[in-house]
């Protein structure tokens, strides 16, 4: 994978042993779970306060996360209303010999809510 401009992700992370299946390829569950946190990450900061993910569009797997891959997630703001921001969440991997490998991206819209659960507008934590 070739290196367009210089990004810095919002959350890096190695696949340890704990995240694969019995064939060494780590399991979509523990990704999202990934995806989701780099997600609110930016969204908690741009909202000032808590935030819940409402929607994720599907994903595919353009390629298999390794077991010993350090996994890449960067974050692009697409829209930002309200109540709620819309995310493109890139993962990339890189592999233990240093290459690099695109593995999916998502889109993931995430709200703003209150200590009670109820959507808020940003910025009103």
């Amino acid at each position: 994978m070739e290196q367009q401009e210089h990004r810095t992700p919002v959350l890096r992370v190695r696949a340890l042993p704990t995240s694969t299946n019995a064939y060494g390829r780590v399991q979509a569950g523990w990704l999202m779970s990934q995806i989701d946190m780099a997600g609110s990450l930016d969204a908690e900061r741009l909202s000032c306060g808590p935030v819940t993910t409402v929607a994720v569009n599907a994903f595919q797997f353009a390629a298999p996360i390794l077991l010993g891959d350090v996994v890449d997630l960067y974050v692009e703001r697409l829209r930002i209303g309200q109540k709620s921001i819309t995310l493109k969440i890139s993962v990339e991997a890189e592999r233990m010999d240093g290459s690099h490998i695109r593995i999916t991206e998502v889109i993931a819209t995430f709200v703003a809510v209150d200590a009670d659960g109820k959507s808020r507008l940003l910025g009103d934590a």
